[in-house]
C-alpha cells in the first residue's frame, strides 16, 4: 500500500474586524481631541477672547497687586457705562420734555417768543473768588478790560398774555397759571401738586418726565390773596423749565455783570381769576439747603406773613443776601413772587438753589424799571462752607433800606 500523506489544510487567514471597518464608508474613526492652540508664549492661549477674559477678570495666579488693579479697572468701566447711561436717559428725556412742552403751548394757543441771544457763556463753576474779600463798599478792580464789549442793555417790551385757561384746566385740572419772561425762553405752564414732589419728575399730562413741570408751592391758595407765591423748577441744561432763571446769576466776566436782569427786569404771571399780571424783580441770591455747610434760609416755607414787622425781617434777609441790587422798592402788602431752581457752583454734593424774587407792580404803577440803576453787590451774605472754599466774609448790610418802604428802622 502507497503510503500517503495527507497535505495539511492551510490555515484561513482572519481579517481584523476593526481594520475591516475601518474601510467601510460608513465608518468615521473617532477624531482625536483637540489641545488648545498655543501661541508663542508657552501656555498662552491663543483664543482671543479667553486672553481678553483673563486679562480683564482676576485670576487665582494673579498676585495680590495685579488682582486689585483689575477690580479698579472693572469698577471705572462699570463707572462710565452706567454714567453714559444716565446722560443718554437725561438727554433723551430732555428731548421728549421739549416736546411736551410745545404741545402745552398749543393747547394754551401761546406762541414762543424769540429768544434773545445775549452771547452768554454758562456762568463759572465758582464764583466770586476775589469779591468775596472785598470790604463792604469797595468793587473789585478787574485784571481786564472790555472796551471792546458790546451790549444792549434796552430792557424788553412785555406783551400782555392771552393764555386758554379753559383748555389747560379740562387737559390738567392741577393748572394755576402761566409764567412768562420775555426774550429769555421762560414760556411755560405752571401747576401744583398735593406736595412739592409730585411734579418734580411729571410732566404736564401725567406721563413720567426728567424736565418735571414748573410747580407752586402746595400751601399757595390762588385765590389771589397770596402774599408769596413761591415757584419751582429745574434748570435744565437745554433752556427749559427753570433754566432762565439761573442765568441772572451775575456774570463777572463781563463788563455788565448783571446785564441779564438789566435787559430783562420784569417777569409776567397769567392766572385764569386775575389775567396777566407783571412783577418787577429786586433780588437774586445763592441759598444753601444743608445744615452741615451753614446756615440754611429757609425762603421756601413763606407762603403768607404774620405782619409787617415778619415781612420786613424777610426783605432785610433776602436784600442782605441778594448779588445785585436794583431800582424797585418794596412795602409790607406787596404781592411777592418767588422763583426757585437748583445750581451747584460749588459742586453737585453741595445741594444749592438760585433764587429770584420779584414783587407785582401795583395798581397804577408803570412796569417800567430804570435798570441804569441796578448794581452789582460783592458782599452778598452767603454760608460757612461757601467762605471756606472761597475766602472772605460777610461785612454787614450795604443796601439802602430806604427801598424798604414799610421799615423805618425799628
Amino acid at each position: 500500500m502507497a503510503n500517503y500523506t495527507e497535505k495539511p489544510k492551510k490555515k484561513k487567514k482572519t481579517v481584523s474586524r476593526d481594520i475591516a471597518l475601518d474601510k467601510l464608508d460608513f465608518y468615521d474613526a473617532p477624531a482625536p481631541k483637540r489641545q488648545p492652540r498655543q501661541d508663542k508664549i508657552k501656555g498662552r492661549p491663543k483664543n482671543i477672547f479667553v486672553r481678553c477674559v483673563q486679562a480683564v477678570f482676576p485670576q487665582s495666579s494673579d498676585s495680590s497687586t495685579e488682582k486689585l488693579r483689575k477690580l479698579v479697572m472693572i469698577a471705572a468701566v462699570l463707572v462710565f457705562v452706567i454714567t453714559l447711561f444716565v446722560l443718554f436717559k437725561t438727554m433723551f428725556g430732555a428731548k421728549k420734555g421739549t416736546e411736551i412742552n410745545n404741545n402745552v403751548r398749543v393747547d394754551a394757543g401761546v406762541e414762543r417768543d424769540e429768544v434773545i441771544h445775549m452771547d452768554l457763556e454758562n456762568p463759572p463753576e465758582i464764583i466770586l473768588t476775589a469779591p468775596v474779600s472785598t470790604a463792604a463798599g469797595e468793587e473789585p478792580v478787574p485784571e481786564e478790560t472790555y472796551e471792546t464789549e458790546e451790549i444792549d442793555v434796552t430792557p424788553v417790551v412785555n406783551t400782555p398774555l392771552n393764555v386758554n385757561f379753559d383748555n389747560l384746566i379740562s387737559k390738567n385740572p392741577d393748572t394755576r397759571a402761566w409764567i412768562k419772561i420775555t426774550g429769555m425762553g421762560l414760556d411755560d405752564v405752571v401747576v401744583q401738586g398735593d406736595d412739592n414732589e409730585e411734579y418734580l419728575t411729571k410732566d404736564f399730562y401725567g406721563d413720567e418726565s426728567v424736565s418735571g413741570t414748573i410747580f407752586s408751592h402746595y400751601k399757595n391758595k390762588w385765590d389771589g390773596t397770596d402774599e408769596n407765591i413761591i415757584l419751582f423748577g429745574h434748570n435744565m441744561y437745554n433752556g427749559d423749565a427753570f433754566a432762565s432763571v439761573r442765568y441772572y446769576v451775575p456774570y463777572d466776566a463781563s463788563r455788565e455783570p448783571i446785564r441779564i436782569y438789566k435787559k430783562c427786569p420784569t417777569v409776567m404771571l397769567a392766572t385764569p381769576q386775575q389775567g396777566s399780571q407783571t412783577y418787577k424783580i429786586f433780588a437774586g441770591i445763592l441759598v444753601n439747603t444743608q445744615k452741615e455747610y451753614g446756615e440754611v434760609f429757609k425762603y421756601a416755607s413763606k407762603t403768607s406773613f404774620r405782619n409787617k414787622a415778619d415781612f420786613n425781617n424777610f426783605i432785610i434777609n433776602v436784600m442782605d443776601r441778594s448779588w445785585f441790587f436794583t431800582d424797585v422798592d418794596i412795602t409790607y402788602g406787596d404781592q411777592l413772587l418767588t422763583l426757585s431752581t437748583c445750581y451747584w457752583p460749588l459742586g453737585e454734593e453741595v445741594d444749592t438753589r438760585w433764587v429770584l424774587f420779584a414783587r407785582k407792580v401795583r395798581p397804577g404803577e408803570s412796569e417800567y424799571v430804570d435798570t441804569s440803576l441796578a448794581t452789582r453787590n460783592y458782599n452778598a451774605k452767603l454760608f460757612d462752607y461757601f467762605y471756606a472754599r472761597i475766602g472772605g466774609e460777610w461785612y454787614g448790610s450795604n443796601w439802602d433800606k430806604k427801598k424798604l418802604l414799610s421799615y423805618s428802622g425799628e
